[in-house]
């Protein structure tokens, strides 16, 4: 890891600390913390998410979601700052252990000048910060950066249609990947897992469905230092911050898999 890379992103992670509250676990800085799985140089820009190096492997980028509409300024991204570059490959596993559903390897990117491709697109305002059950160690870093491109209304941000939506407008926007920010004003726990509501009436009001291990992906503290899981109303009045795709299920919903998905704002409501 090289020096400078470390304290670029230190530096920008402390400036982007304070608008975001970071979330209580561990989690790497940076993708050269991951594993080198190959190295070469970018031959080809196959999709918004997509590369080819010189060996002829391909990878697609981990941890980011491009925006249907916004493929086309991706790709102008992507061959604009990263296509003849020599770059280094990283990944959360071994190669064959971190596969997409076509079988390509999924990846962090760095050029041998410390230029991240997956941060540089998000910090372009081309592509949302992403997670998944099996790849969210570079969650957070890269919603920090996508913190900054959203207050700095780089790229899609300066569409309104991309702005975070709230409780009260998310229903229009059924089967889309959304940002979703709101005040919890009701915890229901059922057979079927555990329900946060942002609303009075939960069969037409926007709800997040998260499964009972919630409980023990946001551990806290007690006075005495004793670590103790959360207990799902604890959740009530804290506003938060969720991502995923909207469904429909008695009124808008999205459902959790991983805990990558949701950021406490606030712990008083406000």
């Amino acid at each position: 890891m090289s020096r400078a890379f470390f304290l670029t992103l230190t530096l920008l992670l402390l400036m982007l600390a304070m608008p975001v509250r970071a979330q209580d676990y561990d989690a790497p800085t940076n993708p050269e913390d991951l594993n080198v799985i190959d190295g070469g140089t970018v031959k080809e820009v196959l999709k918004s998410d997509m590369i080819m190096l010189d060996n002829n492997k391909r990878y697609r980028l981990d941890n980011i979601l491009v925006p249907p509409y916004e493929a086309a300024a991706a790709i102008d991204e992507l061959n604009h700052e990263f296509l003849n570059k020599k770059v280094t490959v990283f990944t959360y596993h071994d190669l064959n252990n971190n596969l997409d559903r076509y079988g390509v390897p999924l990846a962090h990117i760095v050029t041998d000048n410390d230029e991240w491709m997956q941060g540089d697109l998000v910090a372009k305002g081309v592509a949302w910060a992403f997670s998944s059950e099996t790849s969210e160690e570079m969650a957070d870093v890269l919603k920090h950066i996508e913190e900054k491109a959203r207050n700095q209304k780089a790229g899609f941000w300066k569409d309104p249609a991309y702005a975070v939506k709230v409780p009260d407008n998310v229903g229009d926007y059924i089967n889309t990947y959304q940002i979703v920010q709101g005040k919890v004003l009701a915890v229901f726990v059922s057979s079927h897992g555990v329900f946060f509501n942002f609303g009075r009436d939960w069969k037409t009001d926007f709800t997040i469905k998260a499964p009972y291990k919630i409980t023990n992906w946001f551990a806290i503290r007690d006075k005495n230092m004793r670590v103790k899981d959360m207990n799902p109303q604890d959740w009530k009045d804290k506003v938060v911050r969720v991502r995923g795709m909207v469904i429909e299920n008695n009124g808008p919903m999205i459902e959790l898999t991983h805990k990558e998905q949701i950021d406490i704002i606030s712990k008083d409501g406000k």
